[in-house]
């Protein structure tokens, strides 16, 4: 590795902020993919007819579900990359975010059909605007799977591409092309809905991505493939996926507490509170096992610095305030509209707002990263 150019066994040579360029594209369209939704969310509740005492709840799962599916894939497709390979690994997860974004745009015709057509031949009459509502949080679940993993294996590149004492800057280049993406998801799927139905918009990440590949794999090609020894913590993996899993179903049980409903608040229901006890006993699990791993999927040591563990809790309480706003205000903002035209215009709205939170996080990044360099 060297500071300006990275090179591979041949003579030819690549500038790494051009790589890092290309590898911030792809980031970029992940992270809009999860505000995107805001925009389209309340005509998509018209257009389904779902009922209105529990639409925002029921709907509220493209966004929750993109964003668990995201963070799953953030916890162990970096490690993963170690071990495979960065290139490789990065182009697999642009395919599945291709094929994640095919199936949202799709969801309401054929593959909702099927569903259905399954549920019948069980014996099941469900509302086919909840199977469709079904097939949609699904797709969201695939594209968000390969959106996360950008992200990790993106900061991985970084230390493939730069010394230690110079990847402050493209990583705050990473995080700043990331919180873009939340920005201007909202701006854009509001400016776009305007012209376009909402299925649009999925439609147009697949060109987008297409592109973005092919830059990945002209800037990756003479970049050194890293790879390290060891094992993949599977363990780990399972015991982490399934403690987020629960505390999201456990925290998202009641489907009357919602900014549509506070007059009929009613108490969580039978199955929350296992759910929440599992998810702990499962986040202590992968404790016990982080600390036993030879290779573990998060080195738990790294939190004995003061520095990180600080960093690491003001992130936390951060991205919790971050995403309260991400979720709840377009569904307040939209939840007197009374029209399709409003709740189209609404969307911009919405856009606006959140960007008065997200946008100086954004510009705040690139600098931030210039300054502990210093």
């Amino acid at each position: 590795m060297l500071a300006n150019k990275t090179k591979n066994d041949g003579d030819h040579a690549v500038n790494p902020w051009v790589v890092m360029a290309f590898i911030a594209i792809p980031v970029f369209i992940g992270s809009l993919d999860l505000t995107v939704v805001s925009a389209f969310l309340p005509e998509l509740i018209n257009e389904l007819q779902l009922p209105v005492q529990t639409a925002l709840d029921d709907a509220s799962w493209i966004v929750t579900a993109y964003l668990l599916a995201y963070t799953i894939s953030l916890t162990f497709m970096g490690r993963l990359s170690d071990l495979l390979g960065r290139r490789w690994v990065y182009v697999v997860c642009l395919v599945v975010f291709i094929i994640g974004s095919i199936w949202v745009a799709i969801a309401t015709t054929w593959p909702a059909d099927w569903l259905y057509d399954l549920y019948r031949r069980m014996g099941e009459r469900p509302d086919p605007a909840y199977v469709k509502l079904q097939v949609i949080i699904v797709g969201r679940v695939v594209e968000a799977l390969g959106a996360g993993a950008l992200v990790p294996v993106s900061l991985a590149l970084v230390g493939d591409l730069f010394p230690p004492l110079k990847r402050a800057r493209p990583l705050g280049l990473v995080a700043a092309t990331d919180t873009l993406g939340w920005v201007l998801g909202p701006v854009y799927g509001g400016l776009f809905i305007q012209i376009m139905p909402w299925e649009g918009l999925f439609w147009m990440n697949v060109p987008l991505t297409l592109l973005s590949l092919f830059l990945v794999l002209y800037g990756l090609r003479e970049v050194p493939q890293v790879r390290v020894k060891g094992r993949f913590d599977y363990i780990g993996t399972v015991l982490i996926v399934g403690a987020l899993s629960c505390l999201s179903l456990g925290l998202g049980a009641n489907v009357d507490i919602s900014g549509a409903s506070l007059e009929n608040l009613s108490p969580l229901p039978e199955y929350a509170a296992p759910v929440l006890g599992l998810g702990v006993l499962l986040f202590l699990g992968f404790i016990v096992v982080e600390r036993r791993f030879r290779d573990p999927l998060i080195n738990l040591a790294m939190f004995a610095r003061r520095n990180l563990s600080a960093a690491s809790v003001v992130n936390l309480f951060v991205g919790y305030c971050l995403f309260i706003g991400l979720v709840n205000v377009p569904l307040l903002v939209n939840i007197r509209q009374e029209s399709v035209a409003t709740l189209t215009e609404a969307a911009l709205e919405v856009g606006l707002l959140l960007s008065t939170l997200t946008l100086p996080m954004a510009a705040a990044a690139i600098p931030g990263g210039w300054l502990s360099e210093r």
